[in-house]
């Protein structure tokens, strides 16, 4: 009789071990897991959005960019993306779709958290850029016409980007 409650218990030990250990284990890596095709060496991928069309303005702060102003210059205007050791904040105008989705583009082009954006009342907006209190702005030309942004590069503290929009095959 002890011999049987002996291998009894031995044969219960082995399943619930099986299942408190194996089964766990078999679903975590894979094992039983269907249609899991991305395996630890694929890439993560975003998709940049595509380049709005149409004339825009990047303000951007010389003050807060003194050593990469240069880099940000470059990366604005040519889209040319070099290592650029800086975080950046950028301000797009609510409502100013085709700004919105540029600033998206530049925010998907570089590295993950290094440019944080937000949206702003435009009037808000350009007060704070005409008196030099924004980092990084990005304006429609026509809304910056249609809201008179007036910044003198030379007394100011902000360097205007000049940017032209368009489809990607445009541009290359």
């Amino acid at each position: 009789m002890k011999l049987k409650t002996l291998i009894g218990h031995l044969l219960l030990t082995v399943l619930l071990t099986g299942l408190i250990v194996i089964l766990p284990a078999a679903l975590t890596f894979g094992r039983f897991q269907a249609g899991a095709s991305a395996d630890v060496v694929t890439g993560a991928t975003e998709e940049v959005p595509t380049r709005p069309s149409g004339e825009f303005v990047v303000l951007l702060n010389r003050d807060l960019h003194q050593e990469s102003l240069a880099q940000w210059q470059s990366f604005f205007r040519d889209g040319e993306l070099n290592v650029i050791f800086d975080d950046i904040q950028c301000i797009a105008a609510q409502g100013d779709a085709a700004a919105i989705q540029l600033a998206q583009r530049y925010q998907a082009q570089l590295p993950e958290n290094q440019m944080t954006l937000r949206f702003e009342n435009p009037m808000l907006l350009m007060s704070k850029a005409e008196n030099g209190l924004i980092d990084t702005a990005i304006i429609s030309k026509e809304l910056a016409s249609a809201l008179a942004l007036s910044i003198v590069e030379k007394d100011s503290h902000i360097v205007q980007i000049h940017v032209s929009g368009g489809t990607d095959d445009e541009k290359a």
